[in-house]
Parts: structure tokens; sequence; C-alpha cells
């Protein structure tokens, strides 16, 4: 009995951890913070963003209880392997992302458009924000392994249903609780919201062309030199 509990507060801890790992995206709290700083209703609009990512989440749960990824990966392993040894798919890669670093140089001759003022806050659709947060959750290699190990974690807990469901609902709370808090560190203190207004808008004053078009041409560069010198003959 003490050994079963003991793994059940085990899977508990680690499902809160696997759900900080879920939750936690850079693009989010963009679009969250976007949200705080140009909605007409940002709590009920980053409410609606956070019951697309538990829908995104339980999608993913789901799909795994009916098909194990290792069985796809056993299958398709040689294929993949045979293709990326390839060294033509190394240099066409190369020359993707070199095409991609020019253009982006080019533009940065271009004087960059006045950026524009903010407008007055706007309405966001129910729908809109629940497809945003579950396109934010399924789209990513990262959310698919998390929550693959989320499922394998569930199901070595304990087989009770309840049990499991239990754990998987403190699952969600690590992965949308941070973006729920800050809606309402929003609402409460009006000091957070001036000073994250204030660095977002010097945020997207920036110019990260130049940043963008150096990312390309290393990646470039990397990948004609693994297709050149990278392959056994």
């Amino acid at each position: 009995m003490w050994s079963d509990l003991a793994g059940v507060l085990g899977a508990g801890l680690s499902l809160l951890g696997l759900g900080f790992v879920m939750g936690f995206s850079p693009t989010m709290y963009a679009v969250v913070i976007r949200l705080l700083t140009a909605s007409k209703r940002p709590q009920t609009a980053v409410r609606w963003v956070s019951v697309g990512m538990v829908i995104g989440c339980t999608l993913m749960l789901l799909a795994f209880r009916v098909v194990d990824p290792e069985t796809l990966t056993a299958a398709l392993k040689d294929r993949v392997e045979e293709f990326l040894v390839r060294r033509g798919v190394d240099l066409v890669a190369g020359t993707i992302f070199l095409i991609l670093a020019v253009i982006t140089f080019q533009r940065l001759r271009r004087p960059r458009p006045a950026p524009k003022l903010p407008g007055p806050p706007r309405e966001e659709s129910a729908r809109r924000m629940i497809l945003i947060g579950v396109a934010n959750t399924v789209i990513g290699i990262s959310g698919l392994a998390t929550m693959y190990v989320t499922g394998r974690v569930l199901t070595s807990a304990t087989h009770q249903l309840w049990l499991q469901a239990l754990l998987y609902t403190l699952f969600l709370v690590a992965v949308i609780g941070p973006y729920l808090l800050l809606s309402l560190a929003w609402q409460r203190y009006p000091r957070l919201d001036r000073q994250v207004r204030s660095i977002y808008h010097r945020l997207s004053r920036l110019n990260t062309r130049a940043l963008l078009a150096f990312g390309l041409s290393i990646a470039a560069f990397g990948f004609f030199g693994v297709g050149l010198f990278g392959h056994g003959h």
C-alpha cells in the first residue's frame, strides 16, 4: 500500500514538471502578452486560449492511447535514415537556407516601416482563441514527446481511471496555471501592466532582420558542410 502511494505521489510530482515543460512556450507567452495589452477583455481571452491548450493536450494524449509511437518509429526508421544520409538532401537544404538568407539581406536595405500606433482594444472571438491554444500545443516535436511521456507516466502510476484523471488534472493545472496567474496579476497590479507594455513596445521596434539573416547563413553553410564533407565515400 505504501509503495503504491509513493508511486502515485512520485507520478504526481513528475506530471507537475511535465506540465510546466508542456506549457512553457515563448510563442504562447508572446500571444498572451499581446492579448493582455490589446484585447478588450484580456482575462477572458486568456481563459479561452487555456481551454484550447487543454483540448490540444487531451487530443494528443488520446491519440497516443490508440497509436504507439514506438511502433511507427520502428517501421519508418530504416526509410528515414536512408533519406537523411543522402548528400543531396543536405545540399538542397543548404541552398534553400542560402536563398532565404540572401532575400533577408536584401530586405535590410529597405527602410523599416514606421511602427504602428496601438489601436483601440478589440474583442477576440472564443473560437479563434481556442484554435490558437490548440495549434500552439499540437504543433511541435517537443509537445508530442512530452505528451507521450505523460501518457506513459499515467499508465505506469495506476490502472484506475479516476486516479489517472486526477493526476492528469494536476498536469493540466501546471500547463495553463502560469498563464492564468499572469492574467490575474495583470488585473490586480496596474504597475505590472505599465512595465510589460513598455517592454513590449520596445521589443516591437527592434529590427531583427540582421540577426535572422545571420542565422540563416550559418544554417546554410552548416548544411553545405555536412553535405560536402560529412558523408562517407
